[in-house]
């Protein structure tokens, strides 16, 4: 962003389009018949429309455009045949070529393409052809070769080469001469089937033929499926006598899938052969050349047109299709299609179609209404690079219902709030950042690229990574914690230790007693409560409080913006009776929670030091009440179990009678306090109970001690109470409590009456609300309906502030983990080298030490920490966030657009 300005405008246009769905209005356009075609494809082209079926309900084969569409599929099969064999081939297909101003129609592909199909297809046959052919001649060339091993005489002398080359004797390993009676059979067959080929003709001549085999070094083609693929195949030679016998294992061998060829039975004719089939090895090697680059020619020609033509196909059938959608009058000769469009687009819409009927030359222009319908719009949420994946989360859950409040908006803020409160930690919130912050770097390089399923997932919340690590970071700073160590970012601890002399001027991380020597620390905790023994007690409460607050704050969010969307439906009778009865339950008993909670934070509860030690020179403290904190799980229970009874450990509006300074039994009778029971109890006499001579009974009175001695001679009996508190906590649970019914009944027997009077509501003449679903009014699902609300609201209060203790319980997993790594893994090494010795064995440990803590830190901590603070900060969006106000049952508005089309394909190469 290039200023602050621009980036405060940014932001304000990403909420305003967050914040709730766009308007949208119902259009409908009426033109002529041959126009039809012109107008839907400048609709693809805006991008701006969403059409409506006017032909809902009936088949698809009896709509206008069903040819062209069977036309087009077929298209699209043959493209995607195309695409396999270039893929087969290595060739990489052409792009879209969306933008290209000279697209041919989709006659002229269609020709074209059906022409290369042909042409293609029969240049694949005259290879496979040839292919088949020169494997052929290489069998035989191998047939020829191998065979000369075995077709000779075991018996004879050694010959020379030249006397082998013009007298290869015709001799079978028993020594026949080549007048012999005995016959070969040669030819080549799968390695996995020689074996049983071999046993067969044993068994088949009875053991009257000799089988030879051996193993080809080179991998042939077998043609025997329907795809040849290179496989191990074996030569073989069978040796037998007589044509019978031959014709047998003949047969066979072909059974076994056994290719057989000619071999010859004098040295002249093998010398022939083994000519011949060098020579036509040598043709048909140049014959396959030449039709491999033929064939690659035409792959490469359809491969920069396959881009184009595809675009061309889709975008054509996604045109008749919508066609499909529109009605057509035949009488008038006019097209009628409608649509959604934002409110907001409309005039950009009407220019445009005026702009494209005049390019195209039409008589008339087309007409466009505004159509007033009661159907519900779809969800138009536009978003960009930063809020896409924040609206990504919501979408998940469910699309927001048509102007509903959209979550989005409040999801680029508190989820990575959530999750900061979880994974708060300077060191590990600035890792994550960074991670957040080098996807986000690569957006140039990466955008619009396949990058796999999980690396497309990361780098589509690459800007949740990095707003979650930078306020893990923020939460760590107020924690003042880095790795899980204590950290000074404002300057040391505010406390410090008593001596003998007053303030020691040092942390009283050793001492016994600490006291304020200033200011407040100023931003986050102190730093000393992360090395004290009550550390785990102290942040168990602190944490535990801040999640009860943040909590109640983001849930009361939820109820008061179903107040907006009350407001938006102009729905008065959920304001009266919806809303304001589940703030008046949630704020009497949850918000007041919270408001104690702030209370007793703010509170002083400490005594003032006594007066030794102010002898001694130690200060004193200043404005502590000196009472007892009360326990806020106690005051909660008693509110609900014993509503009408004393509070004797008061949070606010103290009034203690007793001790000293306060007022005894005596101004308990004047101040009228007997009905309280507690006092009641204490001052029998002064408050006029029957009482035995001589008891003693009025208990209130402050301490004694004797003048001379200084010893105490009667402890203090105080009594405190707050009138206050216990009228204003009873008022608000009868509010509570009153609240619960008028929730439960108003709504429906208003809805009863309302439809009572109305028993033709529910027909409607408009054809276009047929598609509407409007339900018969029933009074008993209206009843139920509106119980079960209830029921979720009142018990999901509870459940629901329950559940976000878990930013509590994950927040102290995380420290606590992060401790148990450092502890042990890096601190033995360390203590190890202040232990002295040499460089060599500080350093080794140290290095070993240090990369084992950087692995379980990125691994554990910065990975699976992360995805568990990841999926339980998107619960608490979801359930306990989202059920307040968010219905998520809407329609996703999906434009007519051939932008989409291509983002598609894209996505699909």
């Amino acid at each position: 962003l290039a200023s602050p300005s621009c980036a405060t405008a940014l932001c304000l246009a990403v909420m305003g389009d967050l914040w709730r769905s766009k308007k949208m209005s119902l259009v409908q356009l009426v033109v002529q018949n041959g126009a039809a075609h012109a107008v839907v494809s400048k609709l693809g082209e805006l991008g701006m429309m969403q059409l409506r079926d006017l032909n809902a309900g009936q088949s698809f084969f009896k709509r206008s455009f069903v040819d062209e569409v069977r036309e087009c599929d077929d298209l699209q099969r043959i493209l995607r045949s195309v695409e396999e064999q270039l893929v087969e081939a290595g060739i990489a297909p052409s792009s879209s070529g969306a933008t290209d101003p000279s697209l041919p129609s989709l006659d002229t592909v269609d020709a074209k393409l059906r022409a290369a199909e042909v042409e293609v297809e029969t240049l694949k046959a005259s290879q496979s052809l040839f292919e088949r052919n020169n494997n052929a001649l290489d069998e035989q060339s191998i047939v020829l070769e191998m065979g000369k091993k075995f077709y000779k005489t075991g018996a004879a002398p050694a010959l020379s080469e030249s006397d082998m080359a013009t007298s290869l004797l015709s001799l079978t390993e028993f020594g026949g001469q080549a007048s012999s009676m005995l016959s070969v059979l040669a030819g080549v067959i799968k390695t996995e089937s020689v074996a049983a080929l071999e046993r067969v003709v044993f068994r088949a001549t009875r053991g009257n033929a000799v089988f030879q085999q051996k193993t080809v070094k080179t991998k042939l083609l077998d043609t025997s499926g329907k795809v040849p693929e290179l496989v191990q195949k074996t030569f073989f030679m069978v040796f037998f006598s007589g044509a019978v016998l031959g014709d047998k294992v003949s047969k066979i061998a072909t059974y076994f899938g056994a290719t057989l060829y000619k071999y010859p039975s004098t040295a002249l004719d093998h010398a022939a052969m083994t000519y011949e089939v060098h020579k036509r090895k040598a043709e048909s090697a140049q014959v396959l050349e030449q039709s491999t680059a033929i064939l690659r020619g035409a792959l490469t020609s359809l491969a920069a047109a396959y881009g184009p033509w595809s675009y061309v196909v889709a975008r054509e059938k996604m045109v008749y299709d919508a066609l499909n959608k529109c009605e057509f009058d035949l009488k008038r000769a006019v097209f009628i299609a409608e649509g959604w469009v934002a409110t907001d687009e409309y005039e950009a819409l009407v220019t445009s179609l005026q702009s494209a009927a005049v390019a195209q030359g039409l008589d008339t222009r087309p007409i466009i209404n505004l159509i007033q319908s009661k159907l519900t719009p779809p969800t138009y949420v536009p978003t960009n690079a930063f809020t896409s994946g924040f609206q990504a989360l919501v979408n998940t859950y469910g699309t927001p219902r048509y102007r509903e409040v959209n979550p989005g908006a409040f999801c680029c803020i508190l989820f990575p709030y959530l999750f900061g409160i979880m994974f708060g930690d300077f060191g590990h919130g600035l890792l994550f950042a960074g991670f957040g912050y080098w996807l986000i770097s690569k957006e140039k390089e990466w955008e619009g690229k396949d990058l796999g399923d999980m690396l497309e997932m990361v780098y589509g919340g690459r800007y949740i990574c990095f707003l979650n690590g930078l306020f893990g970071a923020f939460v760590g700073l107020l924690y003042n914690e880095a790795f899980a160590f204590p950290m000074g970012f404002f300057g040391t601890s505010r406390w410090e230790g008593f001596e003998e002399e007053g303030l020691s001027g040092m942390t009283c991380e050793h001492l016994e007693r600490c006291e304020l020597s200033g200011p407040i620390y100023p931003v986050g905790i102190d730093p000393i409560w992360h090395v004290t023994e009550n550390k785990i007690t102290f942040f168990n409460s602190l944490k535990m409080k801040i999640s009860i607050v943040v909590g109640v704050l983001q849930m009361s969010l939820g109820i008061y913006l179903s107040l907006l969307n009350h407001l938006e439906y102009k729905d008065v009778k959920k304001v009266l009776f919806q809303f304001i009865p589940e703030v008046t339950f949630f704020g009497g008993i949850f918000g007041y929670l919270v408001l104690t909670i702030f209370m007793k934070w703010s509170t002083d509860w400490s005594c003032p030091l006594d007066h030794a030690a102010a002898e001694a020179g130690l200060p004193a403290a200043e404005g502590g009440i000196c009472q007892p904190a009360p326990s806020l799980l106690t005051l909660l229970i008693n509110m609900f179990m014993s509503p009408t009874a004393d509070i004797t450990v008061p949070l606010y509006g103290i009034e203690c009678f007793g001790g000293a300074g306060n007022p005894d039994c005596a101004g308990v009778a004047e101040a009228g306090y007997c009905v309280y029971p507690a006092l009641a109890a204490a001052c029998p006499v002064s408050c006029g109970a029957p009482v035995a001579a001589g008891d003693f009974v009025d208990l209130l009175r402050a301490a004694t001690v004797d003048e001379h001695t200084g010893a105490m001679l009667s402890s203090e009996y105080k009594i405190c109470i707050s009138p206050l508190q216990s009228y204003i906590q009873l008022k608000l649970l009868l509010a509570a409590f009153v609240a619960v019914p008028i929730l439960l009944l108003a709504i429906p027997l208003i809805e009863i009456y309302q439809h009572s009077g109305n028993k033709y509501d529910n027909l409607d003449e408009d054809d276009h609300e047929a598609e509407d679903d409007g339900h018969a009014f029933s009074a008993g699902d209206a009843f139920i309906h509106q119980g079960i609300h209830t029921i979720e609201f009142v018990l999901g209060g509870i459940s629901n502030t329950a559940s976000y203790l878990r930013l509590w319980a994950l927040s102290l997993a995380h420290k606590q983990l992060s401790m148990v790594f450092w502890e042990m893994v890096m601190l033995p090494p360390l203590q190890s080298c202040r232990a002295g010795g040499s460089s060599w064995r500080c350093a080794v440990p140290l290095f070993f030490g240090f990369a084992v803590w950087v692995v379980l830190t990125t691994a554990i901590i910065c990975c699976m920490e992360m995805l568990s603070a990841f999926l339980h900060a998107l619960r608490l969006h979801w359930v306990e966030f989202q059920n307040k106000f968010y219905k998520g049952d809407g329609k996703k508005f999906v434009p007519f657009s051939f932008q989409t089309m291509v983002e598609n394909m894209d996505d699909e190469e």
